[in-house]
């Protein structure tokens, strides 16, 4: 992990580019689990970006800025959300090649590489509420604690949320289990 202390921060413009770019993959990937559309998810994706690098002076610490990134995207999203007032729409023709980002970590692209197209309908259907915070634990890797900061949320309720997707999850693989041979 790259140290960088908060005065040359301020004083390399490219260092901001630097870190961001170590992220984008992962803030695409909690894009489009949000709006489920890719243009969406690009939109999203690029405001969260121009916004965190006018408020890049006021993160603290460097070591924090994956966190700090998703709040900005989360709170983007609730924004929008808002002023709409309307689910986000499922785009039915998903070109997956074009989610495709190469990564050396297990990252948004390789979850859906590593499932059926069941097991990505099935994560597509649930709210989004469960699906930004099983994104966040099981794929990003971010402790309970960090999901409460980023979404705002008591650590119970991110807890409770993804005790509650992963019932929901579970509950429609069922089928697909069975059908593979998973469960007789």
């Amino acid at each position: 992990m790259q140290v960088i202390t908060l005065q040359q921060k301020h004083k390399e413009p490219e260092t901001f580019e630097q870190l961001l770019s170590q992220h984008l993959d992962s803030l695409y990937g909690l894009a489009f689990r949000l709006t489920q559309n890719q243009e969406k998810a690009r939109e999203l994706l690029q405001e969260s970006c121009l916004t965190a690098f006018e408020k890049f002076s006021q993160l603290r610490e460097i070591n924090k800025m994956k966190p700090w990134l998703f709040q900005i995207l989360h709170r983007k999203y609730l924004n929008a959300y808002r002023r709409k007032k309307e689910p986000p729409i499922v785009d039915i023709e998903l070109d997956e090649e074009l989610l495709t980002i190469p990564n050396d970590e297990l990252s948004a692209d390789h979850f859906e590489q590593l499932f059926g197209d069941e097991v990505q309908t099935a994560f597509d259907f649930l709210p989004a509420e469960f699906r930004e915070v099983i994104f966040m634990a099981d794929i990003e890797e971010f402790s309970h604690r960090e999901i409460a900061g980023i979404l705002e949320i008591p650590i119970g309720t991110v807890a409770s949320r993804l005790y509650r997707g992963h019932s929901l999850l579970a509950d429609k693989l069922k089928e697909y289990a069975s059908k593979h041979g998973y469960l007789k």
